[in-house]
């Protein structure tokens, strides 16, 4: 079915008799979730999407992470609860989980799910290390055709502390489904660490389409412990062979004797691949999370460097030799 709530396109299945309802918002289209819908119809679940403002079929401007200072989430669950007596869960990917939190600062849903979730212009423009992500955020822009000024962006400031405080004032149950291999990996384990209710995170070794993550069995799985009533918490970690695991990840930390205005980016490999990479300016470099299994640490290798153009902003100061450093490994 398709409506408009708030004067925004809004697509909504349901089964007869609703167990839960799914309630989405995203910029990526709504239309195209039609054969997922039928998935979760066939469960007893429905499903509610929402192209947010300026994007697909929905009017006005697209004003990216600006969801926090709009009505149109909150909005969209009212409707929701006055059709159904069901809980609501938002449901949120990529940029649809920065729009799920706005609406759940709100209004309070009956549970939150983010996966590899993008939070805020800052968070997504930069790494913890105040570097600029440059060929990610480029292609992303470019992508959704946003004309916005690239002053604002190249200047956003990350705002972790912030976020970590107002979702700590969240009580509802979340699921935090993130992968290794996603530029904003760390943003969902911060996400699941700071939240404030009951909180399971999901990490394996995936990118941000998540390819082979099968969300909807793991998002199914957590519903039901929350429609039981007993929400499951925790992790669930799976290694770079698949295999799941119940140990937090861990973050690598290089600490480099350097001036603190330095920028200096790190590659971490295992046997070879990639495993993780990051960039900062300053004596401390994060990497991760990282999922390590048995006898992996004797096998990582960290490689220095001050350039790792484009997939980072260049160094002011490129060439310099790589300076005393030491890796710990903090779980």
């Amino acid at each position: 079915m398709r409506t408009t709530v708030g004067g925004l396109a809004t697509y909504a299945w349901w089964p007869r008799s609703p167990r839960a309802v799914l309630v989405a918002r995203t910029p990526y289209g709504a239309a195209g979730h039609e054969g997922e819908a039928a998935g979760w119809v066939a469960r007893g679940i429905g499903l509610v999407v929402q192209d947010v403002r300026g994007r697909h079929e929905s009017p006005g401007t697209f004003r990216p992470y600006a969801e926090d200072r709009l009505d149109d989430g909150p909005a969209l669950l009212a409707w929701v609860r006055s059709r159904c007596s069901a809980p609501v869960v938002l449901l949120g990917t990529s940029y649809g989980a920065h729009a799920a939190l706005a609406t759940a600062g709100v209004e309070r849903p009956d549970g939150v799910v983010a996966m590899v979730p993008a939070l805020g212009l800052g968070e997504t423009a930069r790494t913890r290390g105040g570097v600029l992500q440059l060929a990610s955020r480029l292609g992303w822009w470019l992508a959704h055709d946003v004309r916005r000024p690239w002053r604002e962006v190249v200047t956003a400031c990350r705002h972790d502390a912030e976020r970590a405080a107002a979702v700590a004032a969240l009580d509802c149950p979340l699921l935090a489904i993130g992968g290794t291999d996603d530029f904003f990996a760390h943003d969902t384990v911060d996400l699941w660490a700071a939240w404030g209710g009951p909180a399971h995170l999901v990490l394996g070794p995936w990118g941000h389409d998540l390819a082979g993550a099968h969300r909807a069995t793991r998002i199914l799985t957590w519903l039901e412990t929350v429609l039981a009533g007993e929400p499951a918490r925790g992790v669930a970690t799976l290694d770079h062979t698949g295999r799941t695991r119940a140990t937090p990840p861990v973050q690598a930390v290089v600490h480099l004797e350097v001036d603190p205005h330095e920028q200096w980016c790190a590659s971490l490999t295992l046997r070879g691949r990639e495993v993780a990479h990051g960039a900062a300016r300053g004596r401390l470099l994060t990497l991760g999370p990282l999922v390590l299994g048995e006898g992996d640490v004797g096998d990582l290798d960290l490689r220095l460097g001050t350039d790792d153009f484009p997939r980072y902003a260049r160094s002011l100061r490129p060439h310099r030799p790589v300076p005393r450093h030491h890796l710990e490994l903090i779980a």
